[in-house]
């Protein structure tokens, strides 16, 4: 009886004590407070331009002491780098941060990708000025050592020791072990979250990955942590053996290690056999090389991660969903990435702020701002603005960033500018040609196709063939689906008009620049490289392709930019079918669904989109939209 008592004691210890003794939040980094949150971005060495900022809001006086009382300061990252006085800026979050702590208030400084940086080795983003800071701290010796290791590193180069005084010049040294685990700044980094929660707000550097989406905020720290910590860990070991040299950038590292590691073997190659005679270094490069790959020190990190920030919200927004359900919180505030307004946005409906409005000035053009948070009430301090104001809405236009103007403008020209230029572009069954328009300074490019098996059809009665409806190749179509991605604000489509062209009407659609298709991608080997993961884009793919009932999606009409592998969505003359059911290729596509996209699904109705496509489709047509519509909601992955 004794031992079934132990046995159910046990088992009430494992299934309800431990998982409150290991799964309970961090309260360190998931806080509740009634008290203001005000958080900044990033500074880069502005230290003008913060402190100016933290006075005008009331959070530092005239000594550049904290007057915050219980304020939470928030910094999203990036305090260092660029700027002239990041040894400064570092100084005084020390300061304010013990100095917030007695007054019942906290400043949270959240790790970026310099701050990280500079703790793994990487100081090419330090300018003359934060060398200088640091000159004080270094003594004649220890440059005069760290000079002559680089010179018998490369002493087959003409003038080494002239190069390393221009690589790394006074000061290098000290701001170096300043950095490193046990220095003064180092040492202070490494205690600092990656990640933060406070009340309803998730506060990041970069982003969430999708790799992250499933993990707690304790989690992501904890990771984060381990990971860094192993990586700083070995490369002291290795500076410990004099074989890794404080002038090795981190990027550098491992072929370093493998030359020192292949000197050896060559002079000695039983070293490579015998495990007795290798070196005790010879593990931690292997080490160094392997906590080197790890998520936190490359792009899928949170503090690296861009996708958030600069990839199109339709696409993100299922994964910045889902973990935002799993945290808990209503929205993310980011920074990395400054805006293009120098303004602070809000984006995927307000689930996410950016707020690196590019405050070094000198650098970035931007301007210093916080955002401030009480209770439900969100605004935006932009310094010398004595009002506060809300954040403004992300407005993104596919036709600004391709060519620089609106739709309206691109439109505008598509159908008045005069036609300079007629080119066979020689693929195709619809024998497409490549058009040049001008009008005024501006010069565009753009498709011109004019095949229609079924002229009118969108004006004839309901009687009408429903195989016509289903099979016609209509260049009408491509602009019913650009007038849809727009009513979807998908900013997937480039602009198209209705135009005659020496007594043929077609469609005239802008020709993006410096793009390349699927097809041509795969045929050159041109490495897909884009903050912006081609699956996650897919996603948006098979939900417009589902809603048109498009079943001729192919590598020739999926294009890419070339600068930054954004997905555009061309050739849609034989879409816009009348079946509810998924084309072929799609059965068995993933529907993901936020309920950002999904708010914007809904919005459309009978009314709206009659009123839009009316002049390019048949009612038959219109209703398969919402029929297709209702099924992908009936269908579709949600993100809770």
């Amino acid at each position: 009886m004794v031992r079934y008592i132990r046995y159910w004691l046990y088992l009430i210890f494992v299934f309800i004590i431990t998982p409150c003794a290991f799964s309970a939040p961090d309260s360190s980094v998931e806080i509740n407070t009634a008290e203001k949150i005000i958080a900044f971005g990033d500074v880069h060495g502005a230290y003008d331009e913060l402190t100016a900022l933290l006075k005008e809001i009331k959070i530092i006086d005239k000594s550049l002491n904290w007057t915050g009382n219980k304020t939470h300061l928030v910094s999203i990252g990036d305090l260092i780098d660029r700027g002239p006085r990041s040894r400064d800026v570092v100084d005084l979050m020390i300061k304010l941060q013990k100095q917030a702590e007695k007054s019942g208030g906290k400043v949270h400084v959240l790790l970026g990708n310099h701050e990280l940086m500079a703790m793994t080795g990487d100081h090419s983003y330090a300018n003359k000025y934060d060398f200088k800071s640091f000159t004080n701290d270094e003594t004649e010796e220890e440059r005069e050592e760290l000079r002559q290791q680089y010179k018998k590193d490369h002493e087959n180069e003409d003038s080494p020791g002239d190069r390393f005084d221009q690589l790394y010049p006074p000061g290098f040294t000290a701001l170096s072990r300043a950095y490193a685990p046990e220095g003064y700044i180092g040492k202070w980094l490494i205690n600092q979250p990656l990640i933060l929660k406070i009340n309803s707000t998730v506060f990041v550097h970069g982003g969430i990955p999708s790799g992250l989406v499933k993990k707690s905020i304790s989690e992501i720290n904890e990771q984060g942590k381990a990971e860094l910590n192993r990586y700083l860990k070995t490369a002291e070991r290795l500076k410990e053996a004099d074989v890794l040299p404080a002038y090795v950038n981190f990027y550098d590292r491992a072929a370093f290690l493998n030359s020192k590691a292949k000197d050896l073997i060559d002079k000695d190659p039983d070293i490579n056999r015998n495990s007795e005679k290798r070196p005790s270094w010879f593990d931690d490069v292997l080490e160094l090389y392997e906590a080197q790959q790890a998520k936190t020190l490359n792009s899928e990190s949170p503090v690296w991660y861009r996708g958030t920030a600069a990839c199109n919200g339709n696409c993100e927004s299922f994964n910045t969903e889902r973990f935002l359900n799993k945290a808990g919180a209503e929205r993310i505030v980011i920074g990395h990435t400054p805006t293009r307004s120098h303004r602070i946005i809000s984006g995927m409906g307000g689930k996410v702020l950016k707020i690196d409005t590019g405050m070094l000035n000198s650098y970035y053009r931007g301007q210093a701002s916080a955002l401030i948070i009480e209770g439900d009430s969100i605004r935006v301090h932009y310094y010398k603005e004595s009002e506060g104001t809300s954040p403004d809405d992300e407005n993104f236009s596919i036709s600004k960033k391709l060519s620089g103007m609106s739709d309206r403008e691109l439109e505008d020209i598509l159908l008045n500018g005069e036609i300079t230029e007629i080119k066979r572009i020689g693929t195709g069954i619809t024998n497409p040609k490549k058009v040049t328009i001008k009008k005024g300074d501006k010069t565009i490019n753009a498709v011109f196709k004019t095949e229609d098996s079924h002229p009118l059809l969108e004006h004839l009665n309901n009687s009408y063939s429903r195989s016509a409806l289903s099979k016609s190749d209509r260049y009408v179509y491509d602009v019913a689906a650009y007038k849809l991605d727009r009513m979807l604000d998908l900013q997937m489509v480039p602009a198209a008009v209705i135009r005659e062209i020496k007594g043929e009407r077609g469609v005239l659609q802008y020709w993006v620049p410096n793009s390349i298709n699927e097809r041509d991608r795969e045929k050159e080997n041109i490495p897909f490289n884009s903050y912006c993961k081609k699956d996650e884009q897919y996603w948006m793919r098979f939900i417009f392709d589902v809603l048109i009932s498009n079943g001729d999606r192919n590598l020739t009409n999926i294009l890419w930019t070339k600068d930054d592998f954004m997905l555009l969505f061309i050739d849609h003359s034989r879409a816009f079918g009348i079946k509810t059911r998924r084309p072929r290729q799609y059965r068995k596509a993933p529907l993901n669904l936020s309920d950002f996209f999904i708010k914007k699904l809904e919005r459309l109705n009978r009314e709206n989109l009659t009123k839009e496509l009316s002049d390019y489709l048949h009612p038959f047509q219109i209703e398969g939209i919402i029929n297709r519509r209702d099924m992908i909601l009936k269908e579709g992955n949600r993100t809770h």
